[in-house]
Parts: structure tokens; C-alpha cells; sequence
């Protein structure tokens, strides 16, 4: 027990030393972007998509510790389309065989947590990874995949995803950046594994 004590006095101590440097700053604003949805089936590897844009829309909050390292936390509803074109069926000793074609498109909002840590690589760029935690809340055109089958259905059975993102943010101002970000998914929602790009504008409002 005294072992957790001392590494979390020496992670306050730390904290009070960045911020005692005179460095420390904390930026609230908002953020606008748009999203470009590569998604990956899990359950049917086979399945063929026609990537789609979807529009972003949040808040921020930034903590800079000192001129190298800092925090970012956000906000933001996310609207992620996906257009299934088709599937491949084969034999079952792995030759293709024919083609299914879907030509289903799926809706999906999502409430997105990223927390992310930053670095400074260059004087106006910032480098950033960290989690992403992804809560669904549509239920349009919602499917699952058993034995190779798909299966619509009116409500989600799994509305919580977990990616990992990794961002280029440049500071056109001092209130202005512009980021690049991507999201790798590490868990599946309903048989798919979000990725993709993220392309937004952010503003300090304080």
C-alpha cells in the first residue's frame, strides 16, 4: 500500500512542479470536422463497402502542462456512414463461388470520449494518441452476422466501442488548429470495426 502512496505523491508533485513553471494552460472551445468511415467486418471477411463521409461536431478541453507535453479531452457526436455493397460466398473449402449483393446503407450516431495525450514535435505541431471510447445511439438499419449470415434487427445488442486514435494538429493561431486524425478500432460493434480519418477545425473560445 505504501508503494501507491509514494507514486501518487510523486505524480501530484510532479503535476504542482508543471504547473508552478508558469506553462500551464487550460483551452475550452469547439470543434467541427468531418469523418471518413473505413469499416472492417469481422464476422464476414468477405464483405465489401463503400467508404462514406459523415459530419463531426464537439467540444474540447486542452491542458498544456508546459511547452512539451499536455492533455486533450473532447466531446462529440459523430455520425458514421456505412454503405455494405456485397458479399462473397464460396464452397467452403475457401473458393469464391458468387456474389451477394446488399446495397444496404446503416446510419450510425455515436456520443465519442476521446482522451488523448500530446506531445510537440515542431513549433505550431502537436502529435497525439490515446483512447477512444464510443457509445451508439442510433438503432437505424442495425445488423449481426451468425454463421455467415446477416441478420437485420431494430435495436443494437453492442453499443459501446473502444478505439485508438493518433493526430496531427497544427496551430494556424493562437485560438485556430487544424487536425488530422486516425481512428483505429480495437473492438467490434455489431460484427464491425470502426476505422477511419478525421479532418476538423478547432476554436478556443476561452
Amino acid at each position: 500500500m505504501k508503494k501507491y502512496h509514494l507514486i501518487l505523491l510523486a505524480f501530484i508533485v510532479n503535476l504542482n512542479t508543471m504547473m508552478g513553471q508558469g506553462d500551464f494552460k487550460v483551452a475550452f472551445g469547439l470543434k467541427i470536422g468531418m469523418n471518413y468511415t473505413m469499416p472492417k467486418m469481422v464476422d464476414l471477411e468477405s464483405m465489401e463497402f463503400n467508404n462514406q463521409f459523415g459530419p463531426d461536431l464537439g467540444a474540447f478541453t486542452d491542458f498544456t502542462f508546459n511547452r512539451h507535453i499536455g492533455l486533450k479531452m473532447e466531446v462529440l457526436y459523430s455520425v458514421q456512414n456505412i454503405h455494405m455493397e456485397s458479399y462473397g460466398i464460396g464452397d467452403g473449402n475457401g473458393t469464391r463461388i458468387g456474389t451477394v449483393e446488399l446495397n444496404q446503407k446503416v446510419r450510425d450516431q455515436y456520443l465519442i470520449f476521446p482522451v488523448l495525450f500530446k506531445t510537440r514535435l515542431l513549433k505550431k505541431l502537436d502529435f497525439l494518441i490515446g483512447p477512444q471510447l464510443g457509445l451508439l445511439i442510433s438503432d437505424e438499419n442495425r445488423f449481426l452476422v451468425i454463421d455467415g449470415i446477416i441478420f437485420t434487427q431494430n435495436e443494437p445488442i453492442d453499443n459501446v466501442s473502444l478505439s485508438g486514435n493518433f493526430e496531427l494538429s497544427f496551430s494556424a493561431t493562437a485560438k485556430l488548429n487544424l487536425g488530422l486524425r486516425y481512428n483505429l478500432g480495437v473492438g467490434k460493434i455489431n460484427s464491425l470495426r470502426n476505422n477511419g480519418f478525421q479532418l476538423y477545425l478547432g476554436y478556443a473560445l476561452l
